[in-house]
């Protein structure tokens, strides 16, 4: 990695940053999964991504922050090979960035729109942040940070210029739709709460799923966040406890079994009730 110099929004002196031309980490996960994730954003906003390999197609379950290319980064590690079913499990920033770049792109209604019209929505630089993570950091009671990366995917990336890509889904999800990628299927699970429209993915035959934020482990479950619902994340928790888990993806963290998931829910559910 070398330095590189980016100016301030505040007009202050420039910042050195390093630059980091790669920007993805992936490793095998298991079961013909990948992880993905980007190692120099933010650890609140450092999202998993996850790539579940079939023989007919791949299904990518969200695309991080859109800072660097991830069909690049997925290209040069020879994942491409298939077409690509890219699926956001919620419209939150940090989980559909680099959905633009691929040719299918899914998500329930519920919240397509704030990703169809995310426009502004995220900016990289305090003093640019938009209001709306600003009151996120808030609700997981983090201080805000200065920047939510300490590195550059290229040199001269500008970035207080930088935003959340919008873009528009070519597919709706609903639940209880089916994606056959060929040898395996992953049924749309609709688990609002964290937000209207998050939604899992869920393989019975091997008893994973791809919970986005719905379910994560080595964090808080968020539910105050703007758009949240308790009672709706409660239901839906309720709706995956009753499923045979043996893994779960989730949306930040790392893999996890049954028994860890039945804890996590249940301290959940505990506290609220």
């Amino acid at each position: 990695m070398h330095e590189d110099l980016n100016g301030s929004a505040s007009g202050g002196p420039p910042r050195r940053l390093p630059v980091d031309p790669a920007w993805f980490e992936i490793a095998e996960a298991g079961d013909g999964i990948d992880r993905i994730t980007e190692p120099h954003v933010h650890p609140y906003v450092r999202a998993n991504a996850w790539l579940v390999h079939g023989s007919l197609s791949h299904v990518l379950v969200d695309t991080g922050l859109g800072i660097a290319s991830l069909a690049a980064g997925l290209a040069s590690a020879g994942l491409l090979d298939r077409p690509v079913i890219a699926v956001a499990t919620h419209s939150h920033f940090d989980h559909f960035g680099g959905l633009a770049e691929f040719a299918v792109r899914a998500a329930h209604r519920d919240d397509g729109g704030l990703i169809e019209t995310a426009g502004d929505y995220v900016t990289l630089a305090a003093g640019t942040y938009p209001a709306e993570l600003v009151d996120e950091f808030a609700a997981a009671g983090l201080p805000v940070p200065d920047l939510l990366v300490d590195a550059l995917p290229t040199a001269g990336f500008d970035l207080d210029g930088f935003r959340t890509p919008a873009v528009s889904i070519t597919r709706w999800l609903a639940d209880g739709d089916v994606l056959d990628l060929g040898g395996r299927r992953l049924e749309v699970l609709h688990t609002p709460g964290h937000s209207p429209g998050s939604i899992c993915l869920w393989e019975a035959d091997s008893g994973t799923l791809l919970s986005g934020d719905v379910l994560v482990d080595g964090e808080p479950l968020l539910d105050a966040l703007p758009r949240s619902n308790a009672s709706d994340f409660a239901a839906s928790l309720r709706r995956l406890a009753a499923l045979p888990l043996a893994t779960v993806h989730g949306g930040h963290g790392p893999v996890f079994g049954s028994r860890r998931a039945r804890e996590i829910i249940t301290d959940y559910l505990t506290a609220g009730s």
